[in-house]
């Protein structure tokens, strides 16, 4: 027998009462995580805290998920036959600079969210699942996880990520990394050069190519990079050099194209100069697909805290945007840093252990409680996101 729809406003401000009194814990938890800055992958410190906070609060903790030794997946469950409801966090830092990205932030907030979800969900039908996601500052722990299959059955996600602006993410660029090593002859740069074979020459066409190339590439697509071998000594014809590039455009259709095309170039490069030339790639990082359902309700519940949203295009990228890909899913930010600070700065750093940052992840996190219970208790709203992320329609009536 279905039981009578919740009442999602009673839900909400019980959570929220729920969520005062773990203010204190929270804060601790996020300043713990930052004076304890630990990079991608090797989030050990903090997702053992937590993991702590989420299993003393009634959390059912799976850890080392998808082969990740940091990678957590934590579970509660209400009453039957509702959705399930992922909330993605991340906590690791930026290599010698520490939470300059408000990940500490996000790992603490979310746990909050979860704890204080978990005390309406005998109310509300389904499940709420904190995916603690490691090595977003490049390793694609999101990547990793989705490919391996811990996202299964999750049937919306949502994120809010530090900044100083108050918006939902609309996209992203997709990003690339492409590594080219070349290699040639040594020969003495004085007294022999043309016994040589120059594989800095390879590295300069290469970036040269690349310069002409930008001029015919749309305007929001990136390429950057820098020369990571330039040889061994400065009277030794090179033997060998090579060269990182990441490759950046909203499209993924045109970003299969514009990496194509780098590596034409690359090719070419090893080809004028006689070189030989070895190839890799990191991880794709996709575009971040925008779910106007959910962006709706982040917004909504935003404006009940006395925020207005806007949308607003990433210009970075991250894993979150594979994610999206695969279900739908929102990001969101509310401020944490000043006006005109942004992430990866020492500005956004100090904010990361400041009032503001602090105060601001207490208002994402209350966002994120209200919009996942506006899911939990209207399935209509999960099933429109649905429809969106097939880019079709469902009847306004279907949701709210």
């Amino acid at each position: 027998m279905v039981g009578p729809a919740p009442d999602a406003a009673a839900s909400k401000a019980r959570a929220l009462k729920a969520l005062e009194a773990l203010e204190a814990e929270t804060r601790a938890l996020a300043l713990r995580i930052y004076a304890h800055p630990e990079i991608g992958f090797e989030e050990r410190n903090a997702s053992a805290w937590i993991t702590e906070m989420l299993e003393r609060h009634g959390y059912r903790v799976e850890r080392g998920v998808a082969e990740i030794p940091t990678a957590i997946v934590a579970r509660a469950t209400g009453r039957a036959g509702g959705p399930t409801v992922g909330l993605i966090a991340e906590y690791d830092a930026l290599p010698g600079l520490g939470h300059a990205c408000g990940h500490n932030l996000m790992g603490a907030g979310m746990a909050a969210a979860a704890v204080a979800l978990r005390t309406v969900l005998p109310d509300l039908p389904g499940t709420v699942v904190y995916y603690g996601t490691p090595a977003e500052e490049g390793g694609g722990g999101k990547v990793l996880m989705l490919e391996r299959g811990a996202f299964e059955g999750c049937d919306a996600a949502l994120q809010y990520h530090a900044g100083d602006h108050a918006s939902v993410a609309t996209g992203c660029l997709a990003v690339q990394r492409l590594d080219f090593a070349f290699t040639g002859r040594p020969a003495h740069s004085a007294s022999a050069p043309w016994r040589g074979v120059n594989a800095l020459d390879a590295v300069i066409q290469l970036f040269n190519s690349v310069s002409a190339m930008r001029q015919q590439i749309r305007p929001e697509s990136r390429i950057h990079g820098i020369i990571t071998d330039g040889g061994q000594a400065v009277n030794i014809i090179p033997e060998r050099a090579a060269a990182a590039l990441a490759v950046r455009s909203p499209d993924t259709a045109y970003h299969k194209e514009l990496i194509a095309r780098v590596e034409a170039c690359a090719r070419a490069a090893a080809s004028a100069t006689g070189t030989t030339m070895t190839t890799g790639k990191g991880i794709l990082f996709e575009a971040l697909k925008y779910n106007p359902t959910l962006g709706g309700v982040v917004t909504q519940n935003a404006r009940a805290i006395g925020f207005e949203v806007g949308e607003r295009f990433l210009g970075a990228s991250t894993d979150l945007g594979n994610l999206s890909q695969a279900l739908p899913t929102i990001s969101y930010t509310l401020p944490t840093c000043p006006p005109g600070v942004g992430m990866h700065t020492r500005e956004a750093l100090e904010a990361g252990k400041a009032e503001i940052g602090l105060a601001g992840m207490m208002n994402d996190v209350k966002v994120m409680v209200m919009a996942a219970i506006d899911l939990l208790a209207s399935p209509g709203l999960v099933d429109r996101a649905r429809a969106d992320f097939r880019g079709g329609n469902l009847s306004s009536e279907a949701g709210a």
